[in-house]
């Protein structure tokens, strides 16, 4: 397709020419609601480190075949010894929102991949930061080989991304799990309703009449788990707020709520957007960590997919903890793709990074050999 006559690549980088582009934006078939023409635009108008969106769409005799939504961003890159931003310059980042790269054909990708380059290449971009891609995948093959060798940033680790594709019944996810796994979710779910009984309340909020509750009260929750302490998980800000907002009109934000004696103790808040649930964050009120209420919560979330006729597939999102390996029924390997610009300062960074992330993930795989990784995690939360 590229260089054919008819091709045609569009690139927005002002709010007014992304509203020029709606039309053939919303013909797209984006991955997730962050790529949502009035999702994507919301943040782009409530992040405060928000420079301008960088969003192009490539169209074939007029009809859209191919889009890229990012956004241009002036933010500290932060690069991580555990738990401890060691290294945090301030970049001009062009970030690439998940699901924010859609085709109809492999053909269509070059045209996407070039408008990238090009911006590289210019005097705005340090780098550009792509979501998390699936090796071997043709959107790897493409967006992974930007740039040369000095501009790629090595030693990201890949991970394994899990889902569920949903069963008709609640009952038939629980009867698909393996019998030691099904007995303890049976155990720890009469534990926790013999301790506290009718105490015990579970909000769903689907309706934007819901937002302020949802916000508050997943916010009070957040307080209290180690992803706060540690300057991460979820926070009640006013961009949070703009996009629960946004997403409860559109039915892209379902949040769940775990109550005890009226005061919430757990949360999930999950995107829906075509037939895939996306966890997205939660938590949970560590003074009840014994009674497993976030896994009591992901129970409830989980039956609550089970039975909505519009879902097939529920994402756990990046990472493999426990229980995703427990409860998904299939599996990708995926990483992170970051391109460093040409120029001098931009190598600077590259390989100031390279040298502190190649040592760590060293150290992880000797941690991951010895079957140490989650005895460390706990010690770096702990010193926070």
């Amino acid at each position: 397709m590229s260089g054919q006559p008819g091709v045609r690549v569009e690139l927005a980088r002002t709010l007014e020419e992304l509203e020029r582009l709606r039309p053939a934006w919303e013909e797209l078939p984006w991955q997730r609601d962050e790529a949502a023409y009035d999702y994507f635009v919301t943040r782009l108008r409530n992040r405060p480190d928000v420079i301008g969106p960088f969003a192009a769409v490539v169209t074939y005799n007029g009809r859209p075949v191919a889009g890229l939504a990012g956004r241009i961003e002036s933010r500290r890159l932060q690069t991580f010894l555990g738990y401890r931003a060691v290294y945090s310059p301030l970049v001009r980042l062009l970030q690439v929102v998940d699901g924010g790269i859609v085709f109809s054909a492999r053909a269509a990708l070059p045209p996407l991949a070039r408008v990238v380059d090009a911006g590289l290449h210019g005097d705005e971009l340090d780098l550009v930061a792509f979501p998390p891609l699936a090796l071997g995948s043709e959107l790897f093959a493409i967006f992974g080989s930007l740039g040369d060798p000095l501009a790629r940033q090595p030693f990201i680790a890949p991970w394994t991304r899990r889902a569920l594709d949903l069963p008709g019944s609640f009952a038939d996810f629980l009867g698909s799990l393996g019998h030691r796994t099904r007995k303890n979710i049976r155990r720890d779910t009469r534990r926790l309703e013999s301790a506290f009984g009718e105490r015990l309340e579970v909000e769903i909020v689907r309706d934007p009449a819901g937002v302020e509750r949802l916000m508050h009260d997943a916010d009070q929750v957040a307080r209290a788990t180690y992803q706060r302490r540690l300057g991460a998980g979820f926070a009640d800000t006013p961009e949070q707020r703009a996009l629960a907002l946004v997403g409860l009109e559109h039915g892209w934000l379902r949040g769940y709520l775990l109550y005890l004696d009226g005061a919430p103790i757990a949360y999930w808040l999950c995107s829906v957007y075509g037939d895939t649930m996306l966890l997205k964050t939660g938590g949970f009120d560590e003074d009840y960590a014994d009674y497993r209420v976030g896994i009591y919560l992901l129970m409830r979330v989980i039956e609550d997919a089970c039975a909505d006729p519009a879902l097939r597939v529920l994402d756990f999102g990046p990472g493999d903890s426990t229980y995703k390996q427990q409860f998904s029924n299939r599996s990708r390997v995926e990483r992170n793709v970051v391109v460093f610009a040409p120029t001098l300062r931009a190598r600077r960074i590259n390989a100031t990074r390279t040298a502190i992330l190649g040592p760590a993930r060293l150290a992880r795989g000797v941690l991951d050999a010895a079957r140490l990784t989650d005895r460390a995690r706990a010690r770096w939360r702990g010193r926070r």
